[in-house]
């Protein structure tokens, strides 16, 4: 081999260390955004799940609360036990104990009135609106 073919080759040779690393590099910056990226997503998608899952379940429950109070039929009655489970899956605790309460507080107004007022309150906290 000639002596200009050997100095080609380690021109190439040393160009492509210093390529080598710098494609690895980007290449490597390029799938650490794209995870970083993949999983905000995701946990935005997943937030938005959660919310529309606890608004559906507050928003039945307070539905079905009014209806047990104008109609006092047992279908009403009904309907807001089935509502309370929903937001049992789906509730903070803050929430499942104002709603507990409001249940057993049908004869105590003013018992009622605080615990309608801490169910709103708790709700409003655990889908993060503010007043």
């Amino acid at each position: 081999m000639d002596s200009g073919a050997i100095s080609t080759n380690r021109a190439i040779g040393s160009g492509m260390d210093q390529i080598v690393p710098l494609l690895a590099a980007f290449g490597l910056g390029s799938v650490v955004t794209a995870l970083v990226q993949s999983g905000l997503l995701n946990r935005t998608r997943r937030f938005d799940r959660i919310f529309a899952e606890k608004q559906t379940a507050y928003v039945g429950l307070l539905d079905a609360c009014h209806r047990a109070a104008v109609e006092g039929t047992d279908e009403a009655a009904k309907n807001f036990a089935y509502w309370r489970i929903r937001c049992d899956l789906v509730g903070s605790a803050a929430v499942c104990d104002a709603v507990r309460r409001m249940a057993e507080t049908n004869d105590d107004r003013e018992g009622r009135l605080k615990a309608d007022d801490d169910l709103r309150s708790a709700m409003r906290s655990d889908l993060k609106i503010s007043k």
